[in-house]
């Protein structure tokens, strides 16, 4: 006879649901990589393009790849200013919220994503109408007339820096380091994002 008491047989335990991605979670390097490599090469290539009609030089002419606070001039001009610190926030903070919302997408999808975001950033600010919402006056040292090609591309490099740096770390740490950049720069050279934005919309 068989014994009624017998306990039955524990049920299987349910498959846990998969836990959302930590700071240390980096994305798979694969998938859809084609079609990634595809978009980046049209936005540069696109950048380019539009940089040529609107006959930006090819950099400073003057044997410097970097622009000091002291010499203003050389602002967007040379490969490296001050200016790229933006940049690199810029590239760090969207991928951050890409990763946050697509969790799922691979690396490269997310370097198209900041480098395709970028470079829809790079056309709007070399817009003349964008250059004269900027309301500097002449004679301004800090007066933006447009990117040179050499800064304009090193400015997608910088972001997409600032993205590969920022994948490893927490969104918290990513945000506070944003913040203090943003401080930085308006300290230092008396200009920013904020700034900008007062500057275009505030009057």
């Amino acid at each position: 006879m068989k014994d009624e008491h017998r306990s039955a047989a524990p049920p299987l335990m349910r498959r846990s649901a998969t836990p959302a991605p930590v700071a240390s979670d980096l994305p798979r390097p694969r998938g859809r990589g084609g079609q990634a490599a595809l978009l980046i090469v049209l936005a540069l290539t696109a950048k380019l393009a539009f940089l040529a009609v609107l006959q930006r030089p090819l950099g400073c002419d003057c044997s410097q790849i970097w622009a000091l606070p002291g010499d203003v001039r050389l602002n967007s001009r040379t490969v490296l200013d001050p200016y790229s610190l933006l940049h690199l926030i810029f590239g760090a903070v969207l991928v951050k919220l890409v990763r946050w919302k697509r969790p799922d997408w691979s690396l490269w999808t997310l370097l198209a994503a900041v480098i395709v975001s970028g470079t829809i950033w790079e056309i709007v600010e070399n817009l003349p109408v964008s250059i004269a919402m900027f309301g500097y006056s002449a004679g301004d040292p800090l007066a933006y007339h447009g990117d040179s090609v050499a800064n304009s591309m090193a400015d997608t490099v910088i972001a997409t820096l600032g993205a590969v740096l920022a994948l490893p770390l927490a969104g918290w740490l990513v945000a506070l380091i944003a913040v203090a950049g943003e401080v930085l720069l308006s300290l230092w050279v008396g200009d920013g994002f904020l700034i900008t934005l007062w500057r275009a919309f505030g009057n």
